[in-house]
């Protein structure tokens, strides 16, 4: 089963437009998966100085002071002690190396990496008043100058850069997310104009391409008389519909034209035919009166010879000559008043059979074979026996005339259809002569062009009007120099009174 345009077009459409949905929704996502990953990188990495690592070390320094002095300088605390700058150089390292340290960070940095300085000499101090034994002193120190005052500093600091990354970071998540909002704006947008495009689109070939195009193949099975129904949904695709009619419409154009071109031609011929065959009439009347009595003289003349073989020898050259004359009047007569058709139901087979008997001798003399190519059981025409006998021997007369040194004639017979259908009997003439040049071709047919030197150029004029009113019609099908091709068409007798049935 074939798509049809409505259905190949629509789905190119929903395709092209699902297509963009689904890129919208990748494009949608893949904005939402990039926003929650810079969340995290800012939540993780954003933060320049993660200052709560400080605020620890600060608490644990305090801690470890503290359980020193009450464990009278036992020295692991002071050993834990000593391990805390590591850490916290480690951290400050950590911090200058990442790019996002603004100027006031790094100010903030300066203070906190000075006021650690300080605790780490208060912290020497407070070791070594213990280890002398002024416990009290290395109490107050660790209250007032450590506790209270540098680590109180200290912690503030570390609360300033806190605050201070986390408006940092919430300012990049904000900016993440109109940027998210914004391409989620831009790309629904643009899904609802490719909806809305592939809607109009869709309604802009149904109404304006699809319908209109439909009509037009409706009207054209009207126009060439086709208008069996046909189902709403046929599968057949309506450019392929248009496409057969448009072939259809100009096979019947160049088949009009040509018909025109052969009626404006036969017209022509008419024309001619009727202002010569005029004149021929009249001619040939005058002209047929003074030989009748003139045969008459020559008789009489031959009568009287007495034997005299020279006087003899003449009138009879006189005597066939006007002979020659009297058939060459008679194509005139013939020319310009055609016999009215006497049709009768005639086998076509047999015709050519009686007229092959007929010039057999002649053929026979001249080297000349005939080759027969019949079909089965051929119907009988309607036709004037006489008239279609004189064109078949014009044909076979001219065909033995272009083979003066022997050869071929093949005669086949066939049923065939003309341009309007209806039923023709063909019998094709072929010779094995040379052929005739091209402007000799389209001339055959014109009254008294002829290539003979003692042709009148009647013979094919005349049976082409003979088939004519017959409503049939002589056709040369080809012409090369390896001979000619002649075709009598001659319509098939009708069934009734005086066609196949009345011949039993």
């Amino acid at each position: 089963m074939r798509p049809t345009l409505a259905t190949k077009f629509s789905w190119s459409i929903l395709g092209i437009v699902a297509l963009s949905l689904a890129s919208s929704l990748v494009t949608v996502y893949g904005a939402w998966r990039v926003n929650l990953r810079l969340e995290e990188s800012a939540r993780d990495n954003l933060p320049s100085v993660r200052a709560e690592e400080v605020e620890i070390l600060l608490q644990e320094r305090n801690a470890l002071l503290a359980a020193y002095l009450q464990d009278q300088g036992n020295p692991i605390w002071e050993a834990k002690l000593h391990e805390l700058s590591p850490r916290f150089e480690k951290w400050i390292s950590n911090v200058r190396q990442t790019t996002y340290v603004a100027e006031d960070e790094a100010a903030k940095l300066a203070q906190l990496e000075k006021l650690w300085t300080e605790l780490q000499t208060q912290q020497d101090k407070l070791v070594s008043l213990v280890k002398s034994g002024k416990k009290a002193e290395a109490s107050a120190l660790l209250a007032k100058e450590i506790g209270d005052g540098l680590t109180k500093q200290a912690s503030d600091i570390c609360d300033q850069l806190i605050e201070q990354n986390n408006r940092y970071v919430q300012m990049i998540m904000g900016r993440a997310l109109s940027r998210v909002r914004t391409t989620t704006l831009v790309v629904g947008v643009s899904a609802l104009l490719t909806l809305v495009l592939g809607g109009f689109l869709l309604w802009l070939f149904f109404y304006r391409v699809l319908f209109p195009l439909r009509g037009m193949a409706a009207d054209a099975r009207l126009f060439r008389g086709d208008d069996t129904e046909r189902p709403k949904n046929s599968d057949e695709d309506e450019l392929r519909i248009m496409g057969a009619h448009l072939r259809n419409l100009m096979s019947d154009v160049t088949d009009t034209r040509t018909r025109l071109e052969r009626n404006r031609e036969r017209l022509l011929a008419a024309e001619k035919l009727a202002s010569v065959g005029k004149l021929a009439a009249s001619v040939a009347h005058e002209i047929r009166n003074p030989l009748t009595a003139m045969k008459m003289w020559l008789f009489s003349i031959g009568e009287a010879a007495d034997g005299d073989a020279a006087l003899a020898r003449k009138v009879r050259i006189v005597s066939e000559e006007m002979t020659r004359l009297e058939a060459i009047v008679r194509e005139f007569l013939e020319f310009s008043r055609p016999a009215a058709l006497n049709r009768q139901p005639l086998d076509v087979d047999q015709l050519v059979a009686d007229m092959l008997e007929l010039l057999g001798p002649r053929l026979h003399a001249e080297n000349i074979c005939i080759e027969r190519a019949a079909a089965n059981r051929l119907p009988p025409v309607l036709a004037d026996a006489a008239q279609i006998k004189q064109v078949l021997l014009n044909l076979l007369n001219n065909a033995a005339d272009a083979m003066p040194q022997g050869g071929a004639i093949r005669i086949a017979t066939t049923i065939e259809n003309d341009a309007d259908g209806g039923a023709m009997t063909v019998v094709r003439v072929s010779d094995t002569g040379a052929g005739m040049p091209a402007d000799v071709q389209r001339r055959i047919f014109e009254p008294f062009f002829t290539t003979k030197e003692t042709g009148t150029g009647l013979g094919l004029c005349i049976a082409a009007q003979v088939m004519a009113r017959h409503g049939g019609a002589i056709v040369l099908e080809s012409s090369s120099d390896k001979g000619s091709v002649f075709a009598i068409w001659t319509p098939v007798a009708p069934e009734g009174p005086h066609g196949q049935d009345s011949r039993g």
